[in-house]
């Protein structure tokens, strides 16, 4: 499951946390629970050896506030440059070269650099010559190579591949990290539903609940938490569902104007709440793959593919690969810039 080589990265990464005083943690723009799952885990970590750090992922939702450690997540990155100064820089607000106040960056769950929001203070900081130390760690299909340790093994989720840094490392897991290990599998997995799980899965997923992880509660909070309006974002998903029969693609789409419409009625809505439509649609026998597109903000439209129930062998990150995306080989995602709109019936990309 682990290479060997993963093995010495893991033990490397350990060391460069001892050796370093200040870390920063940083997952996914829009984060879902796995991502805050990751981060939750580090910082009981950091928080054990007593190292200064600060986590960040851009537009962090309120959903998981159940997660350990969620609070402590920065949401903003203007709330990061003011936090960066307070702590480093004697009260002023730090600059786009922020991350020269960090001896070490811990990358989780991004899939790429564009998705953790400081890819130009990556760059930043490599044409400075800084010596600020990166590391990634991320479960998805690797697409750029731009960090000094990147561990990219396919697994069921990012925690479950922190999991395995815990214990290549002997580093106790006490009850918040369990709990947070557990959510990122249960999210990722559709709670254990995804070709993804295997006997080490369920294994490493079991173990948890013997040390303290709350299965029935994080179920509830993950899965059992759907609102009245999130019911009716999905019923207008199904409404436009079609498939196209000679290619036996199943697809949805969401228009800027359809997403607004239920945010003048409510702010409050899930961020997995578009991976857990496409992750029903793609329980539709009638499709080899399913695509939901949105159009979440004016301009830009995400797209979300999974293998459908038939579970040929189809590479869907291969094919978001070329709208400049990537992910799991069954489910994958991109975003393109355009608009969606709707004639005679028909939904077109402007």
């Amino acid at each position: 499951m682990i290479s060997n080589l993963d093995k010495k990265k893991f033990n490397k990464v350990w060391q460069r946390i001892l050796s370093s005083d200040r870390i920063l943690l940083v997952s996914h723009i829009n984060p879902d629970v796995d991502a805050i799952s990751s981060l939750g885990v580090l910082i009981e970590v950091l928080k054990t050896y007593n190292k200064k750090y600060i986590a960040f992922a851009e537009k962090k939702g309120d959903d998981y506030h159940y997660l350990p450690n969620f609070e402590d997540v920065i949401s903003d990155k203007d709330e990061l440059l003011g936090r960066v100064g307070d702590e480093f820089n004697g009260g002023i607000k730090a600059k786009e070269d922020f991350l020269k106040y960090f001896d070490l960056v811990i990358i989780v769950d991004c899939g790429s650099i564009e998705r953790t929001f400081i890819s130009e203070n990556i760059h930043i900081a490599a044409n400075l010559m800084l010596e600020t130390f990166i590391v990634e760690i991320d479960h998805h299909l690797p697409v750029k190579t731009y960090a000094n340790i990147e561990i990219k093994t396919q697994l069921s989720s990012a925690t479950e591949l922190l999991y395995y840094f815990l214990k290549e490392n002997k580093l106790e897991i006490n009850r918040n990290m369990a709990n947070c290990i557990l959510a990122g599998i249960l999210t990722d997995t559709g709670n254990f539903l995804y070709s993804s799980v295997n006997e080490k899965t369920l294994e490493i997923s079991s173990e948890m609940m013997s040390l303290g992880a709350q299965f029935p509660k994080l179920l509830n909070s993950t899965w059992r938490n759907k609102n009245f309006l999130e019911m009716k974002i999905w019923g207008t998903a199904l409404n436009n569902l079609k498939i196209n029969k000679k290619y036996n693609i199943a697809f949805s789409v969401l228009s800027y104007e359809d997403l607004n419409l239920f945010r003048n009625i409510s702010q409050d809505l899930s961020s997995d709440i578009f991976g857990d439509i496409v992750a029903f649609m793609s329980s539709l026998s009638e499709a080899n793959v399913v695509l939901l597109l949105r159009e979440e903000e004016p301009g830009k439209i995400k797209g979300s593919l999974r293998v459908g129930s038939s579970d040929k062998d189809i590479d869907v990150a291969c094919l978001a690969s070329y709208f400049g995306g990537g992910g799991h080989k069954k489910a994958a995602g991109f975003m393109v810039e355009g608009k969606i709109v709707k004639e005679n019936n028909r939904f077109k990309i402007q």
